[in-house]
């Protein structure tokens, strides 16, 4: 009976000893599996260029914050190598081959954004420019305005023109809080000639943001003054002459002599009359831009209006 009972409880004891061994194992196992499973010996970002190098468990897939991008090889090493990758805001990345655990690496070449996004609640509505057309280096004023009255501390609006060479403006305006508009300065060069330059607006640095106007810069005479000029046509000939006068042209078989361009004072209106030879016929002006009507052509600033007589040999 002793040796009964002693039997029985070896028995137990051995399969005790058994399951807690297993249950040891087991937790090994376990904390085993919760440990990142990969190391990483490079993380690098150059522009939108992702590299990543390390160590992994042998022919796994390798995921870069979810996204599968590589396969590590049969000693566990992998590279991922990709285009088009966009920085993260922390500028940190999950890299995981399947493990319980992923590895967080941070991205050398990456900067971390700090700038907070302007306010939803107001944002830039409309930037003009007052005048549009300006004798250099009169200045002319912009002004930003806002959908709404800005915030405590102000809301700054970025500026730029992409005409140095004829205007220029300040880095950047603050619309005061409280208010929903604010004005600057653009100043212009002396210019030998008309350049256009556009004013833009942008805030936080999203171009999403972007409003703009278009100014012109003139030099004085241009500024002041347009022209009119004679292309002739036909095979005739004839003579056409404007009042006020200017344009005192000579047209024989198609070739056009004398004053056959002239300048006039802006929105001076101009009559044009055509006279044809004796041996020629007046047919009628060609339509082009600005001179349906030769009778009556208003002056354009910096602009040469084009008019046509047909004249034919009779």
């Amino acid at each position: 009976m002793d040796t009964s009972h002693k039997a029985l409880f070896g028995t137990y004891t051995t399969r005790l000893a058994v399951v807690s061994m297993l249950v040891l194992i087991g937790a090994l196992v376990v904390a085993s599996v919760a440990q990142a499973a990969v190391s990483i010996s490079r993380a690098e970002l150059n522009g939108t260029q992702l590299r990543i190098e390390g160590q992994a468990s042998a022919n796994r897939t390798i995921t870069v914050d979810g996204v599968a991008m590589g396969t590590s090889d049969g000693s566990g090493k992998f590279r991922i190598d990709r285009t088009g990758f966009i920085a993260p805001a922390d500028c940190t990345v999950d890299v995981n081959d399947g493990s319980a655990t992923a590895a967080t690496a941070r991205l050398s070449g990456c900067t971390v954004s700090t700038s907070p996004p302007p306010a939803s609640s107001v944002s830039l509505t409309s930037l003009t420019v007052s005048p549009t057309d300006v004798v250099g280096p009169d200045p002319a004023t912009g002004t930003v305005t806002l959908s709404s009255a800005a915030p405590s501390g102000g809301f700054t609006v970025d500026l730029t023109s992409d005409n140095t060479a004829a205007a220029t403006v300040p880095p950047s305006i603050t619309v005061p809080a409280g208010s929903t508009s604010a004005t600057f300065t653009v100043s212009t060069k002396e210019l030998t000639n008309a350049q256009s330059a556009t004013i833009i607006g942008t805030v936080g640095g999203d171009f999403s943001t972007e409003r703009h106007a278009v100014m012109t810069v003139w030099d004085p005479f241009h500024f002041s003054n347009g022209s009119i000029a004679i292309l002739p046509g036909g095979n005739g000939s004839g003579r056409v002459i404007s009042q006020p006068a200017g344009i005192d042209c000579t047209i024989t078989r198609g070739n056009g002599t004398g004053s056959c361009s002239a300048f006039f004072p802006v929105d001076t209106i101009v009559r044009l009359d055509a006279r044809p030879a004796a041996d020629s016929s007046f047919l009628g002006w060609r339509g082009l831009p600005g001179c349906f009507d030769p009778s009556k052509i208003r002056v354009a600033r910096g602009t040469t209006i084009t008019c046509q007589p047909a004249f034919s040999l009779r």
